[in-house]
């Protein structure tokens, strides 16, 4: 099983060696990465009675007719929490082992979700339609959020009917309307859409709250919630303008994310709900090109989701799972991300360690800063460069100390070190190396407050990292994972940051700095969002629409090396995601009709992007990331030149927030 422990995720490994303290639950959604095609694993977890340990839905038995099944090799699944346990301790009992051995020996990775009471069972795949060959002149535009308020007078046409083709709500808990094939949450189409609206209209007039008490979507009550705001700058209309049956206008759908994976502070649990919203998106838009009678129809995926940490070289799971989705399908099929919002958050540092055998070389030092009153885990992934051989490989070792003085032995590759008070794990470190690929070093910690008995606590303040080289010089990326409370939910996790004295935040004037200046290795370079460093995605930053600079929070590319390439890539394009310095912020739709709000962020200037790739798609215009690149840049009289910095900040251009090019 040693192999096996290399596959898993440090974070379903710090689940399980905490006993999954933060995480309570008997079941739990996982993404699973194969060695072969998950058609043929989907089928064997059916035959062989594996469902009482993990289950998966029955869509990935057969793929929708517009993928190359043969060529997906993930899936989304719920597995119990002993099954979990036993992948990372390799401890299988002896009645088990038989049944195991053919799943262990099929999965390449796994990683871990929140945790689950939807229990789907066991149901039988879906009857794929047949398409046509004719190709279609629509397009979807498709949401994965939270908060979607989809009754909202924006996604409807001029007759009160609904625009939304499909809606998922994977919170749902009453057993009521499972979508085919996925077993749970609740599917509302397009027709049943249509009977809620109009049962929940009186004189003239649509009662929004007796809609959602219907349709069972709790997460609108609030005024203003980040999904809706999302979908409404990607895909809403005024419904004067929205005529039934224009060709012009795309179709909608609506994933709603369960409520624990969007309040989950780190974001690194939300990746099996989202690879399960994507293959949920697909399933029902070849449904749609059968009842069209065409082939399938151009799919775009806006996903305003990210996180800090991660290898920020595409090889992440949901990462490679995008890249693969996207490769597959026989139409287009776009996927929008945000670049993130972290650039002055001081979560990155570049560690450069010269070569062992030079003498009198002291460790270097980072300072991790954990805040009090701190309710969520807080995370660290230090990245080396890949080698190609074992031969090549850089070796480092780390030590920790507390911030109550208990230091860590040096820990090396493929050593950990477990810190306990009261016989709780507290603190996690592991160096995972492996041969051909980046190494990786993990840092947990738990809570800084906890209002539970007994309270699991590490202690807030500052925690002190020491980097000594024992090899060939080399580089250290240095993430610490997000941790803030997302927008709209009770305040739980506080960001916590590298501090150094050396870092500049301001410059002469007391304006926040934005450029990387001075010698500490905290940087802001390399802050693009992680989930967003894929071949095939396209990625977003944000700009001031008034004076065309780019916002202080918009995630950054890698610097160029000397050859003008960096191994961490740069947005594509930016849009606008605050009106100017003063009025930050863009209006859009609150969750009821005729309220507007205003959020900011790279997350509302990606459905910018989106908006104009279902323009494109819709008009039979090429529309992948080359193309999108070349739409800013025609139009954008200021667009950053070849090799320039600002590319890293903004990609290859500026658009409007319409969607559409600049305008001298």
């Amino acid at each position: 099983m040693a192999e096996g422990r290399k596959r898993i995720s440090p974070y379903l490994e710090w689940a399980v060696l905490t006993e999954f303290a933060y995480l309570p639950g008997e079941w739990f959604w996982v993404l699973l990465e194969l060695g072969g095609p998950a058609e043929a694993l989907a089928r064997s977890v059916v035959r062989s009675g594996l469902d009482q340990f993990i289950r998966i839905p029955a869509v990935y038995q057969e793929a929708p007719p517009s993928l190359r099944g043969a060529d997906l090799t993930c899936c989304m699944a719920i597995a119990r929490r002993e099954v979990l346990s036993a992948f990372v301790s390799g401890k299988v009992s002896r009645g088990d082992a038989r049944q195991f051995a053919p799943l262990l020996s099929s999965i390449n990775r796994i990683e871990l979700g929140t945790p689950t009471t939807n229990l789907f069972e066991k149901t039988q795949p879906i009857e794929q339609p047949s398409l046509a060959a004719s190709p279609s002149r629509r397009a979807i535009v498709a949401i994965i959020d939270d908060g979607l308020a989809f009754a909202h007078e924006r996604f409807r046409f001029q007759d009160g009917r609904s625009r939304v083709k499909y809606f998922w709500n994977q919170d749902d808990h009453t057993n009521t309307g499972r979508p085919a094939g996925f077993g749970w949450g609740r599917e509302l189409q397009e027709n049943e859409i249509n009977q809620f609206l109009a049962s929940c209209t009186h004189t003239g007039l649509l009662d929004e709250d007796e809609f959602y008490r219907l349709a069972g979507q709790k997460l609108a009550a609030r005024r203003a919630k980040h999904g809706t705001h999302v979908m409404d700058i990607a895909c809403g209309l005024d419904p004067k303008h929205a005529v039934p049956e224009d060709p012009n206008l795309p179709y909608i759908i609506g994933v709603q994310l369960p409520k624990w994976v969007t309040e989950e502070t780190s974001g690194a649990f939300l990746t099996p709900n989202v690879y399960a919203a994507i293959s949920y998106v697909l399933s029902r838009a070849d449904q749609i090109s059968a009842a069209e009678g065409t082939g399938p129809i151009p799919v775009v995926i806006n996903l305003s989701y990210g996180t800090i940490a991660g290898p920020h070289d595409g090889t992440s799971q949901l990462e490679a799972a995008i890249d693969q989705l996207i490769a597959s399908r026989t139409a287009p099929l776009r996927v929008v991300l945000p670049a993130g919002n972290h650039y002055l958050a001081r979560c990155h540092a570049l560690v450069e360690l010269s070569q062992a055998s030079i003498p009198g070389q002291s460790p270097k030092r980072l300072r991790w800063r954990v805040q009090p009153d701190d309710k969520a885990n807080s995370f660290m992934e230090l990245w080396l460069p890949k080698q190609a051989t074992e031969k090549s490989q850089p070796e480092i070792a780390i030590r920790i100390t507390t911030p109550t003085n208990q230091r860590s032995p040096w820990i090396g590759a493929n050593q950990n070190w477990q810190w306990r008070i009261s016989g709780q794990l507290r603190f996690f470190a592991k160096y995972y190396i492996a041969v051909g690929e980046r190494s990786q070093i993990f840092l947990a910690m738990a809570p800084t407050a906890d209002l539970g008995m007994p309270s699991l606590t590490a202690p807030s303040g500052t925690w002190l990292i020491e980097l000594k080289n024992k090899g060939v010089a080399t580089t250290v990326d240095v993430w610490v994972q997000r941790g803030d409370t997302p927008f709209g939910y009770p305040l739980s996790g506080r960001q916590s940051r590298l501090e150094d004295e050396n870092y500049v935040r301001f410059d002469l004037a007391g304006r926040l700095e934005q450029d990387d200046k001075g010698s500490s290795p905290v940087r802001r370079e390399s802050t693009i969002n992680a989930l967003a460093t894929g071949t095939r995605a396209i990625v977003v930053g944000a700009y001031l629409r008034s004076d065309k600079t780019v916002s202080e929070y918009s995630g950054a590319g890698g610097r160029a090396t000397s050859d003008g390439t960096s191994p961490i890539r740069s947005p594509d394009v930016s849009a606008v995601g605050d009106e100017s310095p003063v009025h930050r912020n863009l209006l859009a739709a609150g969750t009821r009709s005729g309220s507007v709000v205003t959020m900011n962020g790279t997350s509302v200037a990606a459905p910018q992007v989106t908006r104009l790739i279902s323009e494109l798609m819709i008009a039979q215009l090429a529309c992948d990331r080359p193309d999108v690149q070349r739409i800013a840049k025609t139009g954008d009289t200021k667009a950053p030149g070849p090799g320039s910095p600002l590319a890293v900040r903004i990609g290859a251009g500026r658009l409007d927030r319409c969607g559409r090019p600049n305008r001298p």
